[in-house]
């Protein structure tokens, strides 16, 4: 097991009680939404229903992935090694009765299939959630190399099964296809946002191929500082330009490639970007006079029952401003003091796991913090979300194992 960082062992007794108890049901709940058979995950867990849901998300199975190699390095799941390799069996077609669907001719996955047979449940195949599974089996392949290999071997099987070329949409713009269909990239989306995956992925497969240089070009470290920004209160953000100039991005689209791409990890200028896109999201809380400041986190998740369905929430685009605590994990490791927040958060209106909480926040909240409206806090008005989506979710497991063990755990996974 590695060593804790300094942030963590220098916390109070009862702060640092609550990060180990959150840390371990942000796996637990994804857990919770792995198909004992296949091994697949379910695209979100139902706080009120049954889990896990019988729609699996492809790339809730690469976070999946991601989250066995924290419960192996936590001591969480002596079984993890076996789970992973069980997945990749499944998500390659090597289990009787379970083929998930796939583009015939690129091998790009269906965004939702289901939990048993793989069949597409009516989605796209989609570029980005396929690279979300397959940064999730070389973050495992790397992780268990050692001492169960197949791992990677499979791994690095599902990344060369891909003809990644297609998701080049323009080179002079770096914009990539967010959808393949019958072979062709469609959908083109402009940088920056989080299908630079995508881009660095297509460059470890196919590395010689003129066009995904060219379109890695657009992302790699030198060029960040060219990408499309806009400002908030002269604060530089990263942007793409599909809203126009001054569009903002859900925080979480700053998260991924910072946890993905080893690249962004280790880069002082990502990183400075990063800062600023935390900085921005804080602030823009800070204009809601009623708000307190621990209150805070722009990211993505259903709002059934309050607001509408599914929504990304973003700087001057959030309907009715429910706060994403998982998106304050998510920046830990460039303000560590956002812990205190989530603390705040749970002491004060939301204490998932204390005896008095009533039955309905025992339900919504058994995992521990996620989406909620501060206005609806009072149990009179309480508003309980009825599902937590895994890929959302993924920000507060892979924020707190940073904020624990260090961003060295990230920085060197995703990789070949």
């Amino acid at each position: 097991m590695e060593e804790t960082t300094a942030y963590y062992r220098h916390l109070p007794k009862q702060v640092q009680a609550f990060v180990d108890q959150q840390y371990k049901d942000a796996f637990q709940l994804i857990n919770a939404s792995r198909h004992p058979e296949t091994g697949l995950y379910a695209d979100s867990y139902m706080t009120f229903g049954q889990n896990p849901d019988h729609r699996c998300s492809i790339a809730a199975t690469g976070v999946g992935l991601i989250s066995l190699c924290i419960a192996d390095q936590e001591e969480w799941d002596p079984q993890a090694a076996t789970k992973a390799l069980s997945t990749l069996q499944t998500v390659l077609g090597k289990r009787k009765g379970c083929q998930v669907a796939r583009d015939a001719q690129t091998g790009f996955y269906a965004h939702f299939v289901d939990m048993e047979t793989g069949e597409n449940i009516r989605s796209e195949f989609s570029t980005i959630d396929t690279s979300l599974l397959v940064a999730g089996a070389l973050f495992a392949g790397n992780y268990f190399e050692a001492s169960v290999p197949a791992i990677k071997q499979l791994a690095l099987e599902l990344l060369h099964e891909i003809d990644w070329s297609v998701i080049v949409a323009d080179l002079a713009t770096g914009s990539i296809h967010m959808v393949v269909e019958e072979g062709q990239g469609k959908l083109p989306l402009p940088a920056f946002n989080e299908y630079v995956l995508a881009a660095y992925l297509a460059l470890l497969a196919q590395p010689d191929d003129e066009n995904i240089q060219a379109l890695w070009h657009h992302f790699s470290e030198e060029k960040i500082k060219d990408l499309p920004h806009t400002s908030y209160r002269d604060i530089p953000v990263l942007t793409d330009t599909n809203g126009g100039a001054t569009t903002f991005l859900s925080s979480f689209v700053h998260q991924f490639p910072f946890y993905l791409v080893p690249e962004y990890a280790t880069s002082d200028v990502y990183r400075h970007y990063f800062e600023n896109a935390c900085l921005a999201d804080r602030l823009k809380w800070k204009e809601l006079s009623d708000v307190p400041s621990y209150v805070w986190g722009y990211g993505a998740g259903s709002n059934d029952g309050l607001h509408g369905g599914y929504h990304a929430d973003k700087i001057n685009n959030a309907p009715g401003d429910i706060a994403s605590a998982y998106i304050v994990a998510g920046f830990l490791p460039v303000y560590p003091a956002g812990v205190y927040d989530l603390f705040a958060v749970y002491e004060q209106h939301i204490p998932y796991n204390k005896d008095h909480v009533d039955p309905g926040l025992r339900s919504a909240y058994r995992f521990g913090l996620h989406r909620y409206s501060f206005w609806h806090l009072d149990e009179g008005t309480r508003w309980y979300p009825e599902k937590v989506t895994l890929i959302d979710w993924s920000s507060m497991l892979y924020g707190l194992a940073a904020f624990k063990r260090g961003m060295g755990f990230f920085a060197d996974k995703v990789k070949l």
